[in-house]
Formats: C-alpha cells, structure tokens, sequence
C-alpha cells in the first residue's frame, strides 16, 4: 500500500478497503480460515459451525428505523445466514464514553434485547469498556456470532457460474439513504431497512432451494458487493437498471447528495446467486414473508472471465461499467 495512513475510503467497501484487506490476509497469512466471506467456518464434532465477527461505529447512534444495538445483532445475524447458517449465539463488547446518557444506553440494550429474542439466539460472553472523554465517538458495539450450518451445499462468493441468476431479497439503498438524510437535515420519510434476513435465508435452505452465493450488501452497497463476488468467481456479471428495486426517495436523496444509491448501503437485504431454474422457486418462497415481498431478479451471470467485471444495463438500453469505489462516500454508516 502506497499510503502511510489509514483514511476514511479504507473503509468504504470500495478499492481501497480492498487494498487494506489484503495487506491484513498477507500480513496475517495462513492463520486466516476466512477469505472475502461473511463468516468463517469449519467443522465440529455436531456438523459445520459458522463464526463471524463485526464492531458497529455508526454515526448518529439512533437513526430513523434503529439504533446502534439493533443494527449490532441484525448485522451479526446477516452475516452467519450469509453462508448458510442459522444462528445460535452472540457476544456482546460494549465500548462506551465516559458522559454517556443511561438513559440512551438502556434503549440500546432494549434493542439488543429485543432483536435476539426475536431470532431466537443467546448472548453467550460480552464485555464492558469505558474510556475517557473524546477517546471515542458515545459508543461503540462489537459482536461475535456462532451458527450451525445444516444444509450440505457449499455457499460461498465462489461459486457463481455463468448463466446464474442475480436476486436481491427487497429494496436497495434504504440504510444509506436514510442515514445521509437524518445526517443532512433532509425532511424525509426514508426509515433504514435495519432488519434480521436470516429467517427468509433458512427458509430457502428448508424448501430445497440451490443457492450458490449469498452477500449482504452492506458497506460500498450493492455495486460493491456485486463486484466482490465477480471477482471472487471470475466472472462478468449484468444487472439491469430497469429491475432494481429502489424507492424515489432514495434516488432524490442520493441525487441531492450527489451520490449512486446503488453504492447505499443496505441493513436488511441479501444477494442471491442461484441457478436460473430456481428463480421461480426461490421467488415463490422470499414472497411469502413480508421481508421478502418485494425480491426481484435484477440480472444474471454472463460468462467467465479473467477481468471480471460488473456492468449495469441502463434503461436505454446502453450498458456501462460499474466499478469498485476509490473514495468513501458515507462514512461510518454501519
């Protein structure tokens, strides 16, 4: 890395998250299991188990749709569905500032509460830090996540083929949006789409379906985690503008802002790959909860490729690529 420093765009999802990505796997070597996945897993004498880790520095700590402690468990919850696992446990790091309301604090953890009783998971260890003044922005939350994996297929951001199908499981660029709004004073009505996908995921793995990748598109949104998996498969993939599911208040924010909403995060959405003969079904089954009603096919896997590569097939019918972001355009949103 050319760069001495450590920048905001080291943690965007974009190119230079990639780039800091890789000097942690090289410096770290062989003692990472997990490469570029949700979470890691290994086998255990009861079957596969899923681990993941994540730390939540949002920034306001409430937001319109949640709040800091929810966001730490769905987020948590996502990733572990994310390779197929239903989730079990989590733990719970609380890194608070010295000042911090009480008050503000029992609304977090009611959140907290509430979200795990919800998935049916334990807060299995936790921990508490307070810090000095200034030494940190109010609080923040690190969570680890334990999952069994029952189903046999091999979920990974490998795995997609050429001829697959690209779903996305609701609306995209909520969280961002919603997020930049509050941060802008905007009047809107946009809440975050701050939600635990893990039950549609198990119902998939339940009724059959072949899944061959899953993302949650959370930092760098969308285009980002789409172009992880490219690269991850070696393949070209093609979205199309006219499918993708985005809401007109999430377009206006972005365009005041001068931001893609397809590089918004989202909270409460996941990606499918999956072979074109399960679109119907997996359709069929995400639209049966009301999470899932609005899932769409939104593009395909074109062909192998040894520069892989995103593209966005306008509504005019020209396409164009979509890249890996260089900058940060929404810091600390997760």
């Amino acid at each position: 890395m050319d760069n001495k420093t450590i920048l905001l765009s080291h943690g965007s999802g974009g190119k230079q998250s990639q780039e800091l990505l890789e000097l942690i796997y090289k410096t770290l070597e062989d003692i990472v299991v997990n490469h570029g996945e949700d979470s890691g897993t290994f086998k255990a004498q009861s079957g596969n188990i899923a681990l993941t880790t994540d730390s939540y520095t949002i920034d306001p700590i409430f937001f319109p749709g949640g709040n800091i402690g929810k966001l730490a468990i769905c987020g948590t919850l996502n990733d572990l569905a994310m390779v197929g696992a239903v989730p079990k446990y989590i733990t719970l790091a609380l890194m608070i500032e010295e000042g911090f309301n009480f008050d503000d604090l029992k609304k977090i953890l009611l959140s907290v509460k509430d979200e795990t009783k919800k998935a049916g998971v334990s807060i299995i260890a936790g921990d508490t830090k307070v810090v000095s003044k200034g030494k940190i922005d109010k609080i923040f939350i690190n969570t680890a996540g334990y999952g069994i994996i029952s189903s046999d297929q091999v979920i990974s951001s490998k795995n997609a083929q050429p001829d697959d199908a690209v779903i996305v499981t609701g609306e995209i660029g909520d969280h961002g949006a919603a997020i930049m709004a509050y941060r802008n004073g905007f009047e809107s009505s946009l809440r975050s789409d701050c939600a635990n996908v893990a039950p549609l995921i198990k119902i998939l793995l339940e009724k059959g379906a072949i899944l061959h990748v899953l993302r949650d598109p959370t930092r760098g949104g969308l285009a980002s985690i789409l172009n992880e998996i490219a690269s991850s498969s070696n393949v070209d993939i093609e979205i199309d503008e006219e499918a993708l599911p985005l809401k007109e208040s999430v377009t206006g924010v972005c365009d005041a802002l001068g931001i893609d909403p397809l590089y918004m995060a989202c909270e409460g959405r996941a990606v499918i790959v999956c072979p074109q003969d399960q679109i119907e079904q997996v359709l069929e089954n995400l639209h049966e909860i009301p999470l899932g009603k609005k899932a769409r096919c939104i593009g395909r896997v074109i062909r192998k490729s040894s520069h892989p590569t995103l593209y966005l097939k306008t509504f005019i019918g020209a396409t164009r690529i979509l890249p890996l972001l260089s900058r940060e355009q929404t810091p600390r949103i997760c």
